[in-house]
């Protein structure tokens, strides 16, 4: 298994797992998320990784088939709170023959290895509450709940 920075020409595998990643949101909120077939237009693969604030890795097996990736990026302003440097991981996947082996972990080791190393105060990310899994891992990882949207359902 290797780990490495992602470039241009792993656009279309980085695609294929985006799209399972997709799929995964579509299934448990169908109320809320809608199948798209251009989950990640190749204008803005390009833009993250000319971005020096943009941290995109992939995961890769002996054949060297990509089985996860995480996206990263550096948030430096914002209009609403006072402004420190926040990491958001914005993506973190790892295909379901390969979970359980420590990759997502991996991933967010590196995340959090670039965040600081970017002047990065803390990390942040969003996640669903329908995937618990991946909530019981960022727990495991150290990372705390900062806040709770709530939602109540007015029509069936």
């Amino acid at each position: 298994m290797q780990i490495r920075k992602l470039v241009e020409s792993d656009y279309t595998s980085f695609l294929k797992l985006n799209k399972e990643l997709d799929e995964l949101h579509v299934e448990a909120r169908p109320d809320y998320f809608v199948h798209r077939d251009d989950v990640f237009p190749k204008e803005a693969f390009d833009a993250n990784l000319a971005n020096p604030e943009s941290l995109m890795l992939g995961v890769f097996d002996e054949e060297e088939a990509m089985i996860g990736f995480v996206r990263g990026t550096l948030w430096n302003k914002s209009g609403m709170v006072t402004t420190l440097k926040t990491a958001c991981l914005d993506d973190i996947y790892v295909v379901p023959a390969h979970r359980r082996g420590g990759i997502a972990r991996q991933l967010f080791a590196e995340v959090e290895q670039w965040a600081r190393a970017q002047g990065a105060i803390r990390l942040e990310l969003l996640t669903w509450d329908f995937n618990q899994g991946a909530i019981a891992t960022y727990r495991a990882m150290g990372m705390t709940p900062q806040r709770y949207v709530f939602e109540k359902k007015l029509q069936p």
